[in-house]
């Protein structure tokens, strides 16, 4: 970039010699003031401001030096090579559209110069063509106030080629330039206070739609909504030049965000959800584009493509965010009238849906064989199915984060939760994204210089989160892989957490599981109440406070653990008994105990409850297994078949069969599907399909007729 060229034939003052009298009278603070007012969007880091170029847009292309002491003042350095910007006076011609007069007069206090000059109407040799009034343009868009008078203009100027065809972009659109004409004034120019596009309709509705530019919110208009937009797009709204804009309007209204399709997109979304807020809107709500569409994809985009609009706008947002009025009638408790909504869960009275979940359990639990074990259960869409004591009843969309897990294992995992491969016929989508083999963790929340914030990473991770579709379940594991502040000490850190996890489940409508450590306890502790395992956690108390639900898992003392697997009929390891409770709940749970063993083949900590429960002196584990031995082969001999469970001939079911076992009675379904597996773990009966199309649900003997294919029935039940 050159430096900006005055005619010095001109007679009196010149050009250049009025840029050295500011160079030299003016105070080089005022000097930088002045810049930073000109491009408020601009950045300081050190001594260098930073700009994208001097027509208006953000970025880090020019590098202005502003430390007041050095010899390259308000010079800089361009991303061609080229040096030197013109010092302030080139600046202000370019950022603020001003001629030489008007930046004489504007230091006139700090210029004791009483000579007069000449009016430059043109720079000699500019860095490209200064629009102004007269340059034509390719569309125009009027900022109006409430009474339809005319506060900017707007106009749009197609980039094009030495042929005057457009140029296209990385997304296929044509470049383009805007510039801002306020008043009278030749040159572009932004108004001091920039307003909000469609004001007069603005005032007149109740629900606004805001989008990131003039064109999408005429293409809303056009078809029957109030849209608007914000003055220079997404470049220019930033945090700094935020109060700048006025969002007065907007109180009072619904609003609604349809940002573009693209990471800078949501980024001046949030922003302007959280300006909106601030002027008074009574709520704020943000879209977020379908999953699918290009990056870039906007309103007018979706118009021209035939999308449906209604139905886009009309579907309910969990990123909805409101001003509380407590003068609002609204807020009355008369208002909770009827039915009240029911509590959904992802499982049954212990996990809620759509709110933050830490589980917790001392070392070697299993919490990811667990945590993946939940996650194909509810992406399988298979009723019934059982986790954490009790029944998955939301089914949908999963994915999981592990930090610590590399790809071999988890299939290793998977093969052994899944040996039949049910998971390739899934109702749903189950997403497992094993960070070691995707260059490794990243953080949802870090500690940069005492602000809790999220990593830019995450940040485009979870957009991509928000485009997937009735989703129910997304897993971290474990929880200090992924945050970078200090939870276990710092209750503030613990509190931020908490709230991103929060604004996660409600933007998402997912449960948000946090796998976690429980502190180590000495060898001879014991751990046998709930209160005990919640108060083990690792963290402070604004984690578990903080968070909907917490879960917790810890491993029973040597003697117990032998006593419960001798009534089971088991070996004894270590790590193979584990109490485990709902330890923390902000709504209705069930906080019984329940007991888990592990099953030594997949690694799996499954739920035996009921089944220990019901052990008893007169009635021991082997018994019920001869039993119910004795009873599939007798059955299979005589063409009545038994299956495990879902149909008329289910053991359940044939509970009233005359010769049905006594010490089989009142046994619950889980107790019966545990001894059915032992029975095929040791090799004595097996599941078989009497049809090409039927499942393999019937129950026989290894060695009788359905293991040759003999079986025929000989009753009138429907078994075949």
């Amino acid at each position: 970039m050159r430096v900006l060229p005055f005619d010095s034939n001109k007679k009196n003052m010149s050009g250049n010699e009025l840029v050295e009298l500011i160079s030299e009278k003016v105070p080089r603070q005022v000097q930088i003031d002045v810049l930073k007012r000109t491009f408020p969007h601009g950045t300081t880091r050190g001594d260098e401001f930073s700009i994208g170029s001097l027509y208006g847009e953000s970025g880090k292309s020019l590098k202005i030096d502003i430390n007041p002491r050095s010899p390259y003042f308000m010079k800089g350095q361009d991303f061609n090579g080229g040096v030197g910007v013109g010092g302030i006076v080139k600046i202000l011609m370019e950022g603020q559209g001003l001629r030489l007069p008007e930046i004489k007069e504007m230091f006139a206090e700090y210029i004791d110069e009483p000579r007069s000059f000449v009016r430059e109407d043109v720079p000699a040799n500019p860095v490209k063509p200064q629009i102004n009034h007269q340059t034509p343009y390719d569309a125009e868009y009027k900022y109006l106030n409430s009474d339809g008078n005319t506060i900017c203009l707007v106009r749009k100027y197609l980039v094009r080629d030495g042929a005057g065809n457009p140029v296209l972009d990385s997304h296929g659109k044509a470049k383009k330039e805007f510039r801002q004409f306020t008043g009278d004034h030749p040159y572009p120019r932004m108004p001091d206070v920039r307003p909000l596009y469609n004001i007069p309709n603005i005032s007149a509705s109740d629900k606004v739609i805001w989008v990131e530019g003039e064109k999408c919110a005429d293409a809303l208009n056009n078809i029957g909504h109030t849209a608007t937009c914000t003055m220079g797009g997404a470049g220019m709204l930033t945090k700094k030049s935020a109060s700048q804009y006025d969002f007065s309007p907007l109180q009072g209204k619904e609003i609604i965000l349809w940002q573009d399709n693209d990471t800078a997109g949501r980024r001046v979304a949030e922003l302007v959800q959280e300006l909106s807020l601030n002027a008074g809107a009574r709520s704020v709500t943000m879209l977020t584009p379908p999953r699918g569409k290009p990056e870039g994809w906007d309103a007018a985009d979706a118009i021209s493509e035939n999308f449906d609009i209604n139905t886009f706008l009309n579907t309910t947002s969990k990123n909805t965010k409101q001003n509380i009025n407590l003068l609002d009638e609204s807020l009355l408790i008369s208002r909770f009238t009827g039915t009240a909504p029911e509590q959904k869960f992802l499982v049954d009275a212990t996990f809620p849906l759509n709110v933050p979940i830490i589980l917790s359990a001392s070392g070697d639990a299993g919490k990811g064989m667990l945590t993946l074990d939940l996650g194909m259960k509810v992406a399988s869409g298979l009723e019934g199915e059982n986790a954490f004591g009790g029944k998955v009843q939301e089914f949908g969309n999963v994915v999981i984060f592990t930090a610590e897990d590399d790809e071999g294992e988890m299939h290793r995992r998977i093969e052994r939760l899944d040996p039949d491969g049910k998971r390739f016929y899934y109702e749903h989508e189950l997403r497992v994204v094993s960070l070691p083999n995707l260059g490794g963790v990243f953080p949802i929340m870090q500690n940069i210089h005492g602000e809790y914030t999220t990593s830019e990473e995450f940040e485009r991770i979870y957009e991509q989160i928000l485009q997937i579709n009735n989703l129910k379940l997304i897993i971290f594991d474990p929880l200090a892989s992924f945050v970078h502040a200090d939870v276990n000490s710092d209750p503030a850190a613990g509190a931020a957490l908490t709230g991103l996890l929060s604004q996660i489940g409600s933007e998402t409508g997912a449960s948000v599981m946090m796998c976690h450590h429980m502190t180590k306890v000495k060898d001879d502790a014991v751990i046998s109440t709930p209160e005990q395992a919640r108060n083990l956690i690792r963290g402070t108390s604004a984690l578990v406070d903080g968070v909907r639900c917490a879960f917790a898992l810890w491993q029973l003392d040597e003697k117990t653990a032998k006593r419960q697997c001798k009534e089971l009929n088991m070996e004894y390891q270590r790590n193979r008994c584990f109490d485990g409770a709902v330890v923390k709940s902000n709504g209705p749970a069930n906080r019984t105990i329940r007991r888990f063993v592990r099953d030594m083949y997949t690694g799996l900590l499954v739920d035996r409850t009921d089944e220990i429960e019901q052990l008893d002196i007169g009635t021991n584990r082997d018994t019920r297994k001869t039993s119910l031995y004795e009873w599939v082969a007798r059955c299979e001999r005589e063409g009545r078949a038994l299956c495990q469970q879902g149909s008329a001939d289910s053991i359940l079911n044939r509970m009233t069969d005359a010769d049905s076992p006594q010490a089989l009675h009142n046994l619950s379904q889980r107790v019966v599907d545990g001894i059915v597996r032992e029975l095929i773990i040791d090799g004595r009966i097996n599941k078989y399909s009497f049809t090409t199309s039927g499942g393999r649900k019937w129950l026989g003997t290894m060695s009788g007729v359905m293991s040759r294919g003999e079986y025929e029935a000989t009753t009138a039940r429907d078994n075949v």
